[in-house]
């Protein structure tokens, strides 16, 4: 195939150079893989900032005692809240849900507590008392469910596989490595066990 020319060259190199840049630009929000940052999640967090430690603490406080039960707050509660905040009932829902999608999103994964600051901090722009305080609780937190897995559950055994992509259509010679782990647990109930895996 003949290329009459150079400009298609250049057009490819343009293309790839976009793509980079593209790429660049769209993990900005996406360099925290246990969170999606939204313009939503944006203005709440603008809502957080705006609080006080010592209220910020108070309402992560009560969403963590209450994220089992059907609503958060009652209504009586949200009226209070309200008046005590001085925010509009869509300012003050927005607080709220931003609250307790950042305290589930971290419960969901395994993070050192001080990497989780700094991401809090640096990533979510939250403010630097108020990511200690998040960190605090949620350690604390995850500790009480480590200790009730721990005492449920025992290692049997464990398999891993792992792949390797070396190349593909649009990147050569990047490597990515997949791995997969499974968990073979035993169920402690009354001295016996229970096998199940986990992936």
């Amino acid at each position: 195939m003949k290329i009459r020319k150079n400009t298609s060259w250049l057009g490819l190199v343009r293309l790839v150079q976009y793509s980079y840049k593209f790429r660049k630009n769209y993990t900005y929000n996406m360099t925290l893989k246990w969170i999606t940052v939204n313009t939503r999640l944006k203005s709440g967090m603008k809502l957080i900032n705006a609080l006080t430690t010592h209220k910020f603490k108070l309402l992560l406080t009560h969403i963590i005692v209450n994220s089992e039960s059907d609503e958060l707050f009652t209504d009586e509660e949200l009226k209070r809240l309200r008046d005590s905040l001085k925010l509009t009932a869509e300012d003050l829902q927005l607080l709220i849900q931003s609250i307790a999608y950042i305290y589930k999103q971290a419960s969901k994964v395994i993070l050192k507590p001080t990497v989780l600051q700094k991401q809090l901090v640096e990533e979510l722009e939250l403010d630097s008392e108020k990511a200690e305080e998040f960190v605090k609780l949620w350690s604390s937190e995850t500790k009480k469910d480590v200790g009730e897995f721990e005492n449920s559950f025992k290692l049997d055994d464990i398999n891993w596989e792992l792949n390797i992509e070396t190349a593909n259509q649009i990147y050569n010679k990047q490597m990515v490595p997949k791995a997969r782990v499974q968990f073979k647990l035993a169920e402690m109930t009354n001295n016996s066990k229970k096998r199940c895996s986990y992936s």
